[in-house]
């Protein structure tokens, strides 16, 4: 049996640092995998700069720069590529630079891989890429991952090399960063601090979650089992949620009678953001992955929220 099919087989990991990196590396460790090839050859990990980052709970661990990345550092590894300039960076560079860096980004793996064949390749993408496909929504951000997606789906017909690229919808659970852009941890900072929960949106808007280590797991499983797609897959929640649902589970987590306020729904009109939750289920199923409940996603995330914020309670506040 090849080292790429090991317990500990060879992983690169692209932007270890964002939310779902670093959910990665702390399954690993509980795992044991990184106590294993911490500071070895077996997990090198790629970011925009030379850095380190803390596991939760484990090592400090050596960042390279994504620039450097070699053929060798790739050949026959399973390459996590997570590395990307999110949605809220396009105002502040505007859409070329934006366009500009993030082809930067892939242009360096690329090089890479198409140098020396990796094992298996994960891509994230994102929903945003589906609105772009289906003309929903025409923002950089989307249109940008859609190229990328297309990209990378060519290169692999052309390799051989196993690829998924996964258009990831919304996330929730331990690890979560940018608290305020997440309806889930939005409404949690809210509960916490303020002992209530405003909900702004006067439109119905309706989301699922994936557990973010339900997520890691499909990832590093699809890997090492080489699994392949031709197109990309959606990884999403399967329970559908109003705005309404998701802060009452919120506030369900943090006191039993935290309140919600909202003002009159319009019904004219309405927000989604919904995958194809088949694909996800019928690849957690082949990977044996048990998917997470929306009241499980929100505890998890709620519980971290409140270990980084220090707080046990809004009623634990004011004692």
């Amino acid at each position: 049996m090849t080292s790429t099919h090991s317990k500990h087989a060879r992983i690169v990991l692209t932007g270890p640092t964002g939310w779902i990196g670093r959910a990665l590396l702390a399954l690993m460790h509980r795992a044991g995998d990184i106590d294993s090839v911490g500071g070895s050859d077996e997990l090198s990990l790629f970011g925009s700069g030379e850095g380190t980052v803390t596991v939760a709970g484990g090592p400090e661990l050596a960042v390279r720069a994504l620039a450097q990345i070699t053929p060798s550092d790739v050949a026959g590894a399973h390459v996590i590529h997570l590395a990307y300039l999110t949605k809220d960076k396009v105002a502040g560079l505007g859409d070329a630079e934006f366009y500009r860096a993030n082809r930067a980004i892939d242009d360096a793996l690329m090089s890479a891989i198409t140098a020396a064949k990796p094992a298996s390749l994960f891509v994230a993408s994102s929903g945003a890429a589906h609105l772009a496909q289906s003309g929903q929504d025409e923002h950089p951000y989307g249109m940008a991952k859609l190229e990328q997606e297309r990209r990378y789906l060519d290169w692999a017909r052309e390799s051989g090399v196993p690829t998924l690229c996964g258009r990831i919808f919304n996330v929730a659970g331990p690890h979560i960063n940018k608290l305020d852009a997440y309806a889930v941890s939005n409404f949690a900072v809210q509960a916490l601090r303020d002992g209530h929960i405003k909900i702004a949106a006067t439109q119905p808007v309706f989301r699922s979650f994936l557990h973010v280590e339900d997520l890691c797991r499909i990832v590093l499983r699809a890997a090492k089992q080489r699994l392949n797609s031709d197109r990309p897959l959606d990884l999403c929640g399967a329970e559908l949620l109003e705005m309404q649902d998701i802060a009452e589970l919120v506030a369900r987590e943090v006191e039993p009678d935290i309140p919600v306020s909202r003002l009159p729904l319009h019904f004219d009109d309405w927000s989604e953001y919904l995958g194809r939750a088949i694909d996800t289920w019928l690849l957690a199923a082949r990977l044996s992955v048990r998917l997470s409940p929306a009241q499980m996603q929100v505890r998890d995330t709620v519980n971290w929220i409140r270990d980084l914020e220090g707080q046990a309670s809004p009623r634990a506040l004011a004692t």
